[in-house]
């Protein structure tokens, strides 16, 4: 399923990389991100909605939860029936979750994985492009990287089978990108390859990392990517915290809701920066855009449409 989605973005991806984005990879998942959240936005209106009933009725409830906290069977149905009266669905708050989750997981394909997601390139274009940058570098792949360089010299006729072969890294795309962009005519037609740096201090097609040994050894690359992801994991909290600031006020009231609330405030953040080191860092990039389109969203909605509320 991921696979088909990655297709589709991938392709997305690239109409935006070649036209209204100049070429440009960063640029590209900036205006990306956009289009999905636009995409989704009456999902997210929805959602605020939903969430706007739910605290309205959390006065009733609390009393509901009072009254029937010695008998959950009964609890259960005043729920049910309170929910079907006010028309709330419970749910209805993680519908735009739902949605965005696939999204993230199949542009892990394509962002990892840009030749054959975005490019449309075959396994024997890759093999074919593998075996002349070995021929011309047989350095270039890192043999701590790539342990299984040896079983190339079998292989090197057949460009599926090298394809297939380096495909054990599931980076490997991104070096032959790096290939492509410092050896001269590698390509035969002359393809115009991708740049995945942004602002020329990024690169979003490296996986970051925490080895201290391997950032001083690069430090302008690794430095800047542990820096992304520590502010997307910083904005991924400060989203969620804003999504639930206003259920948090009654937490007093309702303990367990308080208890999930909290439990999902620091296991976002966790989950994003568990991800961000297992991707390339154009993931981050993306989630880290799409936190920043979610909290303007929040103000927007407590700024104006609450408030509007608050005044009729």
């Amino acid at each position: 399923m991921f696979d088909l989605i990655a297709k589709v973005l991938g392709q997305l991806l690239y109409i935006i990389y070649n036209t209204i984005a100049f070429r440009n990879y960063g640029l590209s998942l900036v205006l990306f991100t956009i289009l999905i959240k636009l995409a989704l936005l009456p999902l997210t209106i929805k959602q605020l909605k939903s969430t706007a009933k739910m605290q309205e009725i959390q006065p009733e409830l609390q009393k509901i939860q009072q009254r029937y906290k010695n008998d959950k069977e009964k609890l259960n149905q005043e729920m049910m029936k309170l929910y079907q009266e006010k028309g709330v669905n419970p749910a209805g708050g993680c519908l735009p979750m739902l949605f965005q989750l696939p999204i993230l997981f199949a542009l892990f394909y394509v962002i990892r994985k840009p030749l054959t997601y975005m490019f449309g390139w075959t396994k024997e274009m890759l093999g074919n492009v593998i075996t002349k940058v070995m021929a011309i570098n047989p350095n270039f792949f890192s043999s701590d990287s790539f342990p299984f360089l040896d079983q190339f010299e079998g292989i090197k006729g057949d460009p599926v089978a090298v394809a297939e072969l380096f495909q054990k890294n599931h980076y490997f795309e991104i070096n032959v990108v790096d290939a492509v962009n410092t050896i001269p005519k590698l390509v035969e037609d002359g393809t115009e390859m991708i740049n995945l740096t942004f602002m020329k201090i990024f690169n979003l097609g490296v996986v970051p990392t925490y080895n201290f040994q391997v950032i001083k050894e690069n430090p302008g690359v690794y430095i800047p990517a542990l820096i992304l992801v520590l502010i997307t994991v910083g904005t991924t909290f400060l989203s969620t915290k804003l999504s639930m600031a206003k259920s948090m006020q009654n937490q007093d009231a309702n303990q367990k809701m308080a208890s999930t609330n909290k439990t999902m405030m620091y296991f976002g953040p966790l989950m994003t920066l568990f991800i961000s080191f297992q991707a390339p860092l154009g993931l981050s990039f993306y989630w880290l855009l799409s936190n920043l389109v979610q909290i303007a969203q929040q103000f927007f909605t407590d700024k104006y449409m609450h408030n509007k509320k608050e005044g009729e």
